[in-house]
Formats: C-alpha cells, sequence, structure tokens
C-alpha cells in the first residue's frame, strides 16, 4: 500500500497541473450587425374580381323513354337563409339511376356539387343559393353507365312579400 500511495501521488498531481495548462479561451470579436435593407413597399394587389357566373341554361339531353326520370328543383323563400333543393321524383328509369348529381352555379360566382347514390322517389339535395336568380342543372347516371343532363334551369330567388 505504502508503495501505491507515491504512485497515486504523482496521478494526482499530473492531473491537477494538466488542467491549468489549457489555453486560456478569449472571446471572438463579434462582427458589427448590419441591418437589412428594407424592400420598396409595395402597395397590396387589388382583389380579382369573381369571374361572371354562366347563368345560362344548356339544353337537356334526350333520355331514352324507358329510363325517364322526373326532378322537381325549387328555391325556398327564407332570405337569411337561401337554399335550392333538388328532389328526385321517379320514373320509368327510377331502377336504372345510379347517381343523382346536382350542380348550383351561383349568381355571386360560386359554384357547388352534391350527389346522391341509387336515389329513390322524395331523395332530396340541399345547395345553398342566393336571394338573386341561381342556375341549377342535374345530371342522372344509370347502370349502363350513361349519364344525362336532365335538368339545367334558372332559379330566382322569390320573396313571399311580393
Amino acid at each position: 500500500m505504502k508503495a501505491l500511495f507515491p504512485l497515486l501521488l504523482l496521478g494526482i498531481i499530473l492531473l491537477l497541473v494538466a488542467g491549468c495548462t489549457n489555453p486560456v479561451v478569449t472571446p471572438l470579436e463579434t462582427p458589427a450587425v448590419t441591418p437589412p435593407e428594407t424592400p420598396a413597399v409595395t402597395p397590396p394587389p387589388t382583389e380579382v374580381p369573381l369571374p361572371t357566373p354562366d347563368l345560362t341554361p344548356q339544353p337537356t339531353d334526350v333520355v331514352p323513354s324507358f329510363q325517364a326520370v322526373a326532378i322537381q328543383v325549387t328555391k325556398n323563400t327564407v332570405s337569411i337563409d337561401p337554399w335550392v333543393s333538388v328532389i328526385f321524383a321517379g320514373g320509368l328509369g327510377q331502377p336504372y339511376v345510379t347517381v343523382m348529381t346536382a350542380t348550383i352555379f351561383r349568381s355571386d360566382g360560386n359554384t357547388e356539387t352534391s350527389s346522391a347514390r341509387y336515389p329513390g322517389i322524395g331523395t332530396e339535395i340541399i345547395l345553398p343559393g342566393t336571394t338573386k336568380t341561381d342556375r341549377v342543372m342535374v345530371n342522372v347516371t344509370f347502370t349502363n353507365g350513361k349519364t344525362y343532363r336532365v335538368k339545367d334551369e334558372l332559379v330566382p330567388f322569390q320573396s313571399p312579400y311580393s
């Protein structure tokens, strides 16, 4: 044990001396910060107006008589929540219908589409409308894969007080 003591003491001294011989670290000079150039102020872009909606109904397709269906389109008269109702009313072609798709072209430029699969009598699609005249187009797809435009009409808003 006496032989280990001088070696242990020598190791401690070497560690202390080694820790004291590290070079002194001086902080680096920080470069002067130059503010970034301010870009020239440009006026905000003007709003691009919505394209004028296509409110011109197109001719409907001629559906074979054995595939004829009836569709009713109405617009409610409540100005705080105008909507358009598209109701499947049946017909000879009812068993062959796989999808009824209704699209509204609103007078404010927005368009929305909704579909009903395998509609039965009374199946209803509700679309958000406006308090002006909107265009509603209804397509029906049959089991043979053919799609026909069966309704394309303007639906005016009518106040109950007029």
